[in-house]
């Protein structure tokens, strides 16, 4: 178990926080055009009907993720320009409360990249357009294939009317039209102009639902979406032409204002690059520039943004109980603590196997983990003495190249390096394994954790502690599952009181008698007398399995199912 900090230790800390704090210290920052849902919002979000929508479900703890956070934030940041049809969001599927939605979407690994249309509603066959591509240019291409079915981007015909344009962009100034026809209309003489561009566009989409396949007119349009003056339309019909008062010509942009009158552009070449470069130097010649930029930013502290992710984990669910504690103090007694003893015999090697025994039936860890921590007790029931390399060989051979997802402390995290971690998350396992043991002997979790505590635990002030709790409370009084809970609850804090104050002890995570008031308030009676049917209730709520949370592991829930 965890100490549970006090109110005004944390009011500290987060003071602390909002002082140093800044977006250097988030993942993903709001400069660069990203806005963080959560399970509240996230319905709303996708589900607005003006644009559409670019949505990465990630997870902070997973080094997919962590690797793809530079890239993702070139993409959003060179996506700004297109701000006016599409939003950037991430959702954060290492925390519990997004599990709901993250197991919809995200399809069980983190990153996943999904594109939405706007008026967006879940539907059994349809959970958005998943993007696979991780190279921004490439996301940016599939980005602009799923936006050209926009309203934004219809063909302009004969009948529609410029002035409603106008009407209905009260910001606009100018109004652009392309020609473009789909590439098998292409009159002849307007073949050897073809760029490159339109040689690739595809054909057989070409309809009136979907007119628009040469990709000049959308390309140009999606350019200058950073001038609110300025809209772009794309005609396919030389009539359009006739409504202007013009002929036919390549290579020419029409432009009108909005008393009526045209200007017509020649772009050097038939391309996006030469129709938006036109256009440009126009704007500049009539003084209209562009959005304003996206301010400078620094790339994400990828260590500091999780740190202080996991600090805001504390501030708002400060009893929670964490799997990543839990597999961080298997994975040190299993790869450091154990491997480090000199020798195993006698009563050491017996709480060695117990030990294993008890993960093995009990474990938090990935199914497969528990296949393996069986293949190692079962190497070890032939084994009367051991040394640390033997033992080390024999977890090489069984567990092998098993990774363990949990890669840092959460709810055990310290103010400076030397304080908690291990020694904190170790309180939690055992708090764990007694809470889950029924199906065991009574003292089964107990004998063990008094062995580790005797001969492996580094930490010669708890040996001494628990010992003199011993003679307060002998184990033999223990004879089913619910004192055994209460007895190690019990140790804890006559540890914790003992403790208090000295050099262990964090100042950020103060040794307490747990839980707190605020953490449990029917856990006593007043200040000093406990309700230990309460203590008793609270403990099997917040160490069951099924209550752990999955926040800080870099697999996540439903990737292990």
């Amino acid at each position: 178990m965890k100490p549970n900090d006090t109110l005004s230790a944390f009011s500290l800390l987060l003071c602390v926080l909002i002082l140093s704090a800044g977006h250097g210290e988030l993942l993903f920052n709001p400069d660069d055009n990203v806005e963080q849902l959560d399970f509240a919002s996230f319905e709303s979000a996708i589900s607005e009907p003006t644009t559409g929508k670019l949505v990465q479900f990630f997870n902070g703890f997973c080094e997919e993720s962590q690797n793809f956070i530079p890239a993702f934030r070139n993409l959003s940041r060179k996506l700004y320009k297109w701000h006016r049809v599409l939003k950037v969001h991430v959702l954060d599927c290492g925390k519990d409360e997004n599990d709901g939605i993250c197991s919809i979407y995200s399809n069980r690994k983190t990153p996943t990249l999904r594109y939405f249309p706007p008026s967006y509603k879940l539907a059994p066959d349809d959970l958005g357009t998943e993007i696979t591509h991780r190279k921004p240019k490439e996301i940016q291409s599939n980005l602009a294939l799923n936006l050209q079915k926009l309203d934004y981007f219809k063909m302009f015909k004969r009948q529609d009317n410029v002035t409603h344009i106008f009407r209905t962009h009260k910001d606009v100034e100018y109004v652009a039209f392309v020609f473009q026809m789909c590439l098998d209309h292409f009159l002849p003489h307007l073949e050897t102009g073809n760029s490159m561009e339109e040689k690739y566009a595809s054909q057989g989409d070409c309809n009136e639902d979907n007119p628009i396949v040469s990709l000049i007119g959308r390309n140009t349009l999606l350019e200058l979406l950073p001038y609110r003056e300025v809209v772009v339309r794309i005609f396919d019909n030389h009539d359009v032409y006739n409504k202007f008062g013009i002929s036919p010509v390549p290579n020419l942009v029409v432009l009108v204002n909005r008393a009526g009158k045209f200007l017509f552009l020649t772009p050097e070449m038939d391309s996006s690059k030469a129709y938006v470069a036109a256009i440009k130097q126009f704007l500049i010649f009539v003084d209209l520039k562009p959005q304003k930029a996206l301010p400078k930013t620094p790339p994400a502290n990828i260590s500091e943004a999780l740190r202080y992710e996991i600090l805001e984990q504390h501030k708002h669910h400060p009893s929670r109980i964490y799997r990543a504690d839990l597999e961080r103090a298997i994975d040190q007694i299993l790869n450091v603590e154990f491997p480090g003893t000199s020798h195993f015999a006698g009563t050491k090697i017996v709480v060695l196997r117990n030990f294993v025994k008890l993960i093995y039936n009990l474990s938090p860890l990935k199914p497969k983990a528990r296949e393996k921590l069986a293949d190692l007790y079962y190497s070890l029931r032939v084994k009367k003495q051991l040394s640390g390399v033997g033992f080390k060989n024999l977890l090489l051979k069984s567990v092998k190249n098993y990774v363990f997802d949990g890669k840092q402390y959460v709810g055990c995290i310290a103010s400076r390096p030397s304080l908690r971690g291990f020694n904190c998350s170790l309180w939690i396992l055992f708090h764990y394994l007694s809470v889950e043991s029924e199906k065991l002997k009574p003292r089964s979790v107990l004998l063990v954790f008094l062995g580790y505590v005797r001969f492996f635990m580094n930490c010669k002030e708890c040996d001494m502690k628990i010992s003199e709790f011993k003679k307060l409370r002998p184990i033999a009084h223990v004879t089913n599952d619910d004192e055994q809970i209460l007895w190690l609850w019990a140790a804890h804090n006559y540890v914790n009181k003992q403790l208090a104050g000295d050099s262990t002890e964090d100042p950020q995570f103060p040794k307490i008698q747990f839980p707190s008031e605020r953490d449990c308030p029917n856990c006593r009676n007043n200040a000093t007398e406990w309700r230990t049917e309460e203590v008793l209730h609270y403990l099997k709520g917040i160490y069951a399995l099924k209550n752990l949370s999955w926040f800080g592991m870099s697999s996540g829930k439903h990737a292990i199912e």
